[in-house]
């Protein structure tokens, strides 16, 4: 068991002409979920996000033609067989109307266990990022209580007039926490934490750990003469050597003249703004054909591998969870974030920055419609405009959205955590200031 969030991303094709019929029977759980919200949250326990939707056709190099689609990308928490089965239990009726749609969905009737076969077999792998790793969907509202409590408590400390200290203070929350058989788990320790970490980090160590081993060897080739040795130490230069040669091919693919994307209508734009109704959490979808050559599919997904590495390290305040992922043979891109603030703030929360510029360069600059680079990350010309343009132009409308919470920011969650992991931990009477502020 962890606490580690994931993301699933289910994927068909579907014939355009049921594209219409596939949008409407999704608006119609869009507009059940406002009513049947708790419902869901009951049953969905482990589920943050849910974005369902179709991709109509796109055209790859101005001469491929790639499918429609239907896709179902959630973020949750705890193991996936146990988040397929939640789906499959709860909206085993939804997922077979809508993937029914599908020429890949079996004929014969699928019952549960089939139903959840059925999506892992059309699962595909994604590069995921949390913006408030390790809190489960219990402890986001249990931990909302806490200080909910907590903060009613406090209100009455100083209601006799003596001035209490900071350590004071923290000394009676606690033992108002310690008396309070509904916040007795409070005081436990935080489940998971260590192993959930090396979960994360694992694949980044076993990377570093045989770039190390291959760098070693190649030295002690200076003085030992073992075939083991020589075999590890050309793992670091070929590594090397393949990455300058891809840049290299890369500059040359970055020559070829950028084709900007047709902007999006206003009509679709105001189609999409009007379903951002939300007052804190939001989701955004793009999805965008690569730009022509091979090159470009390869780097990408070298690129995905390696952000997926160092996920635990990244942190953005504003984002949720967000993901990217290729299908159709590497040939498309797929972005989805859940975040706070609406659309248009939130892409400009990484334009406006230089560093974060660079960093979605990185992967969006292989997108078609989006700004041309030089090396990558160097711009070209008037990057944030086109930048902008380039989300506009294709960004699709989630049909189904849900999401676990709509009040808390990701600044909220990580706040409420904080606090928790105060409770009953020493501190210096700076850092108990500064823990206090948390409520």
């Amino acid at each position: 068991m962890s606490t580690i969030h994931k993301g699933l991303t289910v994927t068909v094709t579907l014939d355009e002409e049921k594209i219409s019929y596939v949008n409407g029977l999704l608006m119609e759980y869009r507009k059940d979920l406002k009513i049947y919200q708790e419902k869901f949250s009951t049953s969905l326990r482990g589920t943050f996000f849910l974005s369902w939707l179709t991709l109509p056709a796109q055209v790859y190099a101005e001469k491929e033609k790639l499918p429609a689609r239907i896709l179902l990308m959630s973020s949750y928490v705890g193991s996936q067989s146990s988040h397929l089965r939640e789906l499959a239990s709860f909206l085993g009726p939804q997922l077979k109307q809508v993937f029914g749609q599908s020429r890949e969905y079996p004929e014969k009737e699928l019952d549960e266990s089939g139903l959840v076969d059925f999506l892992k077999a059309k699962s595909i792998p994604n590069t995921f990022y949390s913006g408030f790793k390790f809190i489960s969907t219990e402890d986001v509202n249990r931990e909302k209580s806490l200080k909910a409590e907590v903060w009613q408590y406090g209100q009455g400390l100083d209601g006799a007039g003596k001035r209490t200290s900071p350590r004071e203070i923290k000394e009676k929350i606690e033992t108002f926490v310690r008396n309070q058989p509904q916040l007795a788990w409070a005081a436990k320790k935080i489940p998971y934490g260590l192993s959930n970490k090396i979960q994360m980090l694992w694949p980044l160590a076993l990377f570093g750990l045989i770039m190390l081993a291959s760098l070693i060897s190649l030295i002690l080739c200076l003085f030992l003469d073992l075939l083991i040795l020589k075999i590890l130490a050309f793992i670091f230069p070929i590594f090397i050597l393949v990455m300058g040669f891809l840049f290299l091919l890369l500059r040359l693919n970055e020559n070829i003249p950028h084709s900007p994307s047709p902007e999006l209508s206003d009509e679709k734009v105001r189609e999409i703004v009007a379903l951002e109704t939300n007052p804190v959490i939001n989701e955004m979808t793009v999805i965008a054909p690569l730009k022509k050559g091979w090159i470009r599919r390869i780097f990408l997904a070298i690129t995905l591998k390696l952000v997926g590495l160092v996920a635990y390290f990244a942190y953005i305040p504003t984002v949720h969870t967000a993901r990217w992922l290729q299908m159709d043979r590497g040939k498309r891109l797929v972005f989805i974030a859940n975040f706070d603030n609406l659309s248009e703030a939130y892409a400009h929360d990484f334009v406006d920055s230089e560093r974060r510029a660079m960093n979605m360069a990185v992967i969006f600059s292989h997108a078609f419609g989006f700004p041309a680079t030089r090396w990558l990350i160097h711009k070209q010309y008037n990057h944030r405009s086109n930048y902008m343009k380039g989300v506009r132009a294709h960004q699709k409308v989630t049909q189904f959205w849900y999401a676990f919470q709509h009040e808390l920011s990701v600044e909220n969650l990580k706040r409420n955590r904080t606090f928790r992991e105060g409770l009953n931990k020493k501190m210096n009477d700076a850092e108990i200031r500064e823990w206090l502020l948390t409520l």
